[in-house]
């Protein structure tokens, strides 16, 4: 008999903060974390209190997944620190999540791997090894393939949860599309904020990276189906962009001043496609370098916090928000040692929080 979604639920997870590999002095930010979630550091008790989430999951409204993998970027690292920082920084100001939301806890990412597609048979069979002993069936080893099987798993027992994702980089929002697409074919909408496009077709001959998400994403929609708020940082005019993809654009500079304007264009355009269901996904640097600087590619001149929310607030109004992501979070790139105090993790946190709170 082979395993049951369930069980690759637990082969594949760990509790938050434990799915980026941290041995040695990397291990204390997991721990203040979970001091924080579960009141203790017993590794006994934090299991035993993360492994209760497993019995909510078929009946839970939104679920909560970690994934702390920066393999994907490709400037500074330190996105594998997102969850952690992010977590910590919303526990602070929201003091725990909505009741409506569960966090299932990380994905166990492999800090060399990125996806499955790159890694040759014999290195897929020894890291499967160490990863998941004792099993014969073939199971996922990197970061995106553990994240797409996550995510089928939990469709598979509660096909009606939402599902929020805490990056690590933007190639996180890959897996998010399969998922996306398994669930509504190309009838969905994605809003996506950020300075950069991400959608180069490959990046010095990587398929599933930061910066090819977004056009990988083109095939799982139909046309003008994804829409990109806070471009400024580009090889190509939005011109140029226009005439390769059927994409909607508006970029950082088009937004100021205009802010109540461009949000009602924004919900008419999804309202005039014909589309329901949308997943936000919220690059960090898609906000003005000065209120989000601990990112791997911070950009001046960018949107404003203020703008960002209310623009996901208003769509979380007139739409079915089932899932979204906030990404591209590096809380060590700040010097900041405390996350919970740290600028970016707390913003990302008030992100997070428009994105899960119950509408």
């Amino acid at each position: 008999m082979g395993l049951t979604a369930l069980d690759k639920l637990r082969l594949f997870l760990r509790a938050p903060g434990q799915g980026i590999y941290t041995p040695s002095t990397g291990g204390g930010y997991a721990a203040r974390l979970q001091q924080k979630l579960y009141g203790t550091t017993d590794p006994k008790q934090i299991l035993a209190a993360w492994d209760e989430g497993f019995q909510k999951i078929r009946r839970v409204e939104s679920i909560l997944l970690g994934v702390p993998s920066d393999t994907g970027a490709g400037i500074m690292k330190g996105a594998n620190f997102g969850p952690i920082g992010v977590r910590e920084a919303y526990l602070e100001q929201y003091g725990s999540w909505p009741k409506t939301v569960l966090d299932l806890g990380d994905i166990l990412c492999v800090p060399h791997f990125l996806h499955d597609e790159m890694l040759s048979p014999e290195q897929r069979t020894k890291t499967q090894k160490e990863l998941y002993p004792g099993q014969g069936e073939s199971l996922p080893v990197s970061p995106l393939s553990i994240t797409e099987a996550v995510l089928k798993a939990c469709y598979e027992l509660n096909p009606q949860a939402k599902i929020f994702l805490i990056g690590g980089d933007h190639s996180v929002s890959w897996p998010a599309m399969v998922y996306c697409h398994q669930r509504f074919g190309k009838s969905f909408g994605v809003l996506h904020f950020d300075a950069h496009t991400d959608l180069m077709q490959s990046r010095l001959g990587v398929d599933y990276c930061f910066a090819t998400w977004a056009y990988q994403s083109l095939r799982f929609l139909e046309p003008y189906h994804l829409v990109q708020v806070g471009i400024r940082s580009s090889s190509k005019t939005k011109a140029q962009w226009a005439e390769l993809h059927p994409v909607l654009q508006f970029w950082a500079h088009e937004v100021v001043g205009k802010e109540n304007e461009v949000i009602a264009q924004i919900c008419q355009h999804f309202s005039d496609k014909g589309i329901r269901q949308i997943y936000i996904s919220n690059d960090i640097d898609g906000t003005d370098s000065k209120e989000a600087s601990a990112t791997g590619t911070p950009e001046p001149q960018g949107l404003k916090s203020e703008f960002v929310k209310k623009l996901i607030a208003e769509v979380k109004r007139q739409f079915d928000v089932f899932g979204g992501d906030v990404v591209e979070v590096a809380p060590p790139l700040s010097g900041v040692r405390d996350f919970k105090t740290e600028p970016t993790c707390r913003l990302g946190a008030q992100y997070l929080h428009e994105l899960v709170k119950p509408s």
